[in-house]
């Protein structure tokens, strides 16, 4: 172990004969800093400094300026990016300097965390310079000046102010873990790489440990970090010693997924993590129906389908399609548990939005009436109904298991589910922590979680850091949805001022002849893929239903991959890929009369209910595109899907 003699507070351990570890050493602390070969260590200690922020005092490594004498200094280090723009200009004529910063004031950059050495160097940057500037600044600076100089406000990423612990602050935990025993050390470090995002916790820790009034919940479009939030929540909650956490989704797939991060978080704590539960919502409210009344027997959907269509055989729901009929029960009927047809006129219709005259609603309750007579009949309950009947087990003083409940993917909750959680937080302070995104809303029509009494209103809060996407995948992407979306109850969710911690290329939209032609192009692009590295298990293929399956599996084969390989390239549609991510995203089949489905529209007779259903559609392409990391073809055949034209690719 040698001092670096040039780096104040910097030590050299030698690895081996070339590897060196950087370490900082200030008082009893000591920081892991960096690992390089020899030259390159050196180099790297040599132009940082590690010091807190003068305003938001969050620990920062800085970047020195480069020293020419003893008295000058020159600008911080661009030199690279220089060199590259001045050949172009010799090469070329001349064009009109466009500096970025220019306009922004010291008070401007210091709220953001750019160091006050950086101030001036910021200025001075040319557009063709921004890329290498960003290398340079920490990194809530740097996303920062991103969001300003494409189009945003820089006003919207005023950090934290803190003068406590400068490793404890938001922004200083994107760059450092603290770890306080060697256990701890050693889980993270046995870890593969890919793994350690459950352990880095940047903005979102104070959310993570606050004290709550009420239900709470945390949005953010895709990529976020929502989940990781939702399981930092859930192993907060579980250090009392009185505490069951339950942490919960809406699929099992979801569920099995958040369990094994939930296994990684704990691992040097195995006592939070006895007092974790993991399960999807609907296995959780079997197990506690269970034990409450016994044994359910669920309803299927073909039985609710036979016996409206026996309904209609007995002369019931004259007018009305047996479609319109099955997703009226879907939807209002059974989700909001309705009894009787005085209920059924009151029942908020959001979503559905076909009015009713006095006859069609009676005819159809008359068959809604038979429905509900045949199941009680034959001692089957819908999941709807059991979620109903738990409900007002708890709200009569049932107990339940858990003292507290976290959910991840809470947008696709149903309106029973919703009931159920009301009843399962009854308002007590940190009972509930919900964590989700209505842009990523494609399971159920919107509807108010306060008009079912699970208000969060003053408790919302939305994420605007993206950790998984690129900027170019996540721009293109949210151009399929509004600036802002405000649910039901007025709560808003805004995409101003999100930006991506990556870069990466620009997604690509291929629109080909034919399927054999779109086949071809889908092949050449996973091969380059696959080339580059990309492993056949880091590709996902996405369509938009069954039908599509076919196209995507010729596609990949056609590439030299076998398409059902376990290990291999995942295709799916375009609902079973919520909650996936893959460094390669190709989604297919994005035809003009398939996405939109025509199918769906064409059972519309009500211009509000299409609008509903066209609503949901570019949410679907939305959580498709937003599934990619690192590369995202989108490809059709021509003319394609009209929601292509408002993502602008390449």
């Amino acid at each position: 172990m040698h001092r670096i003699g040039a780096a104040d507070g910097f030590w050299s351990v030698r690895v081996n004969r070339d590897v060196r570890i950087v370490l900082h050493k200030e008082g009893d602390r000591v920081l892991l800093a960096y690992v390089a070969h020899h030259d390159e260590a050196y180099a790297w200690a040599e132009r940082k400094r590690l010091i807190p922020h003068e305003r938001t005092g969050a620990m920062q490594f800085v970047e020195v300026p480069v020293v020419a004498g003893e008295e000058e200094q020159a600008e911080p280090l661009l030199d690279d990016a220089r060199s590259e723009l001045a050949e172009k200009e010799a090469a070329s004529p001349p064009v009109a300097r466009n500096y970025p910063f220019a306009g922004l004031t010291d008070d401007q950059m210091l709220d953001v965390g750019v160091p006050r050495d950086w101030l001036q160097p910021v200025r001075d940057t040319e557009e063709a310079e921004v890329d290498a500037l960003f290398d340079k600044l920490p990194q809530e600076a740097a996303e920062a000046l991103l969001d300003h100089a494409t189009g945003g406000r820089i006003e919207d990423h005023v950090a934290e102010q803190s003068d406590g612990d400068p490793y404890a602050h938001p922004d200083a935990q994107r760059r450092f873990r603290t770890v306080d025993n060697l256990d701890e050390l050693k889980a993270a470090l046995d870890q593969p790489f890919e793994k350690w995002a459950v352990f880095l916790h940047p903005v979102q820790r104070a959310l993570v440990a606050r004290d709550w009034s009420g239900p709470a919940r945390v949005s953010g479009s895709a990529g976020t970090g929502k989940t990781i939030v939702a399981l930092h929540r859930a192993a907060h909650l579980a250090r009392a010693k009185t505490a069951k956490v339950l942490l919960t989704t809406f699929s099992k797939s979801l569920a099995d997924a958040l369990s094994a991060k939930c296994g990684i978080l704990t691992e040097s704590t195995p006592d939070l993590r006895d007092r974790i539960t993991v399960r999807a919502l609907d296995q959780a409210a079997y197990e506690l129906y269970t034990q409450a009344f016994g044994q359910p027997n669920l309803a299927t959907s073909g039985q609710i389908r036979t016996a409206i269509t026996d309904a209609q055989k007995a002369g019931l729901g004259e007018g009305l399609t047996a479609e319109f009929l099955f997703e009226e029960w879907e939807e209002l009927v059974d989700a909001w548990n309705v009894i009787d047809a005085d209920h059924y006129a009151e029942v908020p219709r959001v979503g559905r939005r076909i009015r009713l005259g006095s006859r069609q609603r009676e005819a159809a309750w008359s068959v809604f009436d038979f429905v509900r007579q045949r199941l009680a009949s034959r001692g089957v309950v819908t999941w709807a109904a059991l979620y109903a009947r738990l409900a007002d087990f708890l709200r009569d003083g049932g107990a339940f298991p858990f003292t507290h409940v976290v959910v991840d993917e809470a947008q696709d909750l149903s309106v029973a589910q919703v009931k159920f959680l009301a009843a399962v937080g009854a308002g007590r302070e940190d009972a509930l922590f919900l964590a989700g995104d209505i842009g990523q809303r494609i399971f159920h029509l919107p509807f108010s979680w306060a008009r079912l009494g699970l208000d969060i209103r003053g408790r919302s809060h939305c994420l605007r850091v993206n950790y998984r996407t690129t900027h170019q995948i996540r721009a293109a992407a949210d151009r399929l949805l509004p600036p802002a979306i405000t649910d039901m109850d007025g709560v808003e969710e805004g995409r101003r001022g999100t930006v991506s911690v990556f870069d990466g290329p620009v997604p690509i939209l291929c629109l080909a002849d034919d399927d054999a032609d779109e086949r071809r192009e889908v092949a050449r692009f996973l091969s380059a893929r696959l080339e580059d590295g990309v492993q056949p298990g880091e590709i996902g293929v996405l369509v938009r239903a069954q039908g599509q399956l076919a196209r995507a599996r010729a596609a990949v084969l056609a590439a030299g991959l076998d398409p059902r390989a376990e290990d291999g390239v995942r295709i799916v549609t375009m609902h079973d890929a919520k909650g996936l991510e893959f460094r390669t995203v190709v989604v297919m089949a994005c035809d003009e009369d398939v996405l939109p489905d025509p199918a769906r529209l064409g059972a519309i007779g009500d211009i509000g209910e299409m609008e509903a259903a066209y609503e949901t559609e570019r949410h679907l392409l939305y959580v498709a595109c937003t599934r990619a990391r690192d590369h995202l073809l989108v490809s059709g055949v021509t003319p394609g899907s009209e929601f292509l034209e408002d993502m602008e690719l390449a």
